[in-house]
């Protein structure tokens, strides 16, 4: 059976590195706007499923020829709610539950299912950054459609795949790095950015999808090149960037730490259009 959007998004990269001389290297993958887990929302842990049962498939075929069983980054768009609207989940869900709670509870079953697919295949560490297709889709961030439910659907993303799947669940990346918080703690993005080292490398996932102003108007900078998605822009600023900016000096004054990648899901260099 053909299963054409694996093929048409993954980018992906297997990348190795050496420790010292005492040490044995290791080795980790990368995998970005893969847009294949959404089915998962609606039959979560189903192994039984196309979904899984290819998604499977190919990840093994990853880990058998590549290896990287230290841990995957994943840097965004691992699932695609763009062309679902609020009422579709809701009714792939049996009609009964109010937008909200159904967008709350198929990102659930889709994050925390994706993790576990990822567990079966042989890989034990996920280390995702949100895309704007886990946040509803670029359509999703316009005032007039599925902005009202963003909320829901990044509170998803983090408790599937940070929190087991309960909101009042522990969360995974707790552990300072070089002293510094392991994530933005009372900003909007205190679930969804995160630090995290292993041996001698340190990954920052960064959440770049920030709601302007109190989201009552879409935004476009044209002369900048900010905005033009809708209410929400992507930046990284006020106390989340402090936090960021931290990280990444803290871990640059640790001489133990050998390398720093930061993951977001979008360019680092600003403005990409005017």
């Amino acid at each position: 059976m053909k299963f054409p959007m694996w093929c048409r998004a993954i980018l992906f990269a297997g990348l190795s590195f050496s420790i010292s001389a005492d040490e044995e290297p290791f080795s980790f993958v990368v995998m970005s706007d893969i847009h294949a887990f959404t089915p998962l929302s609606f039959t979560p842990f189903d192994n039984s499923a196309t979904v899984w049962i290819e998604g499977e498939r190919i990840l093994k075929n990853i880990k058998n020829n590549y290896g990287g069983g230290e841990f995957v980054v994943m840097p965004g768009d691992s699932s695609s709610y763009g062309s679902y609207s609020n009422a579709k989940i809701a009714s792939e869900l049996g009609g009964n539950l109010p937008h909200y709670d159904a967008i709350y509870k198929a990102g659930v079953n889709c994050h925390s299912s994706t993790k576990e697919l990822f567990n079966s295949a042989g890989f034990d560490a996920l280390l995702p950054t949100v895309g704007d297709h886990e946040l509803g889709g670029n359509d999703g961030f316009q005032v007039a459609k599925k902005l009202s439910t963003v909320p829901a659907y990044r509170q998803a993303y983090v408790d599937g795949f940070f929190r087991d799947g309960q909101q009042s669940g522990p969360y995974l990346f707790n552990t300072p790095v070089a002293g510094a918080p392991a994530r933005p703690v009372g900003t909007m993005f205190e679930g969804s950015s995160f630090a995290y080292r292993f041996r001698n490398v340190v990954i920052i996932s960064v959440d770049a999808f920030r709601l302007v102003g109190n989201g009552d108007a879409n935004y476009f900078d044209r002369e900048q090149g900010f905005g033009g998605e809708g209410a929400i822009t992507c930046d990284v600023s006020g106390d989340h960037l402090a936090w960021f900016e931290n990280v990444l000096k803290s871990a640059r004054l640790d001489s133990t730490i050998k390398h720093i990648f930061v993951e977001a899901h979008l360019p680092i260099i600003q403005p990409v259009r005017k």
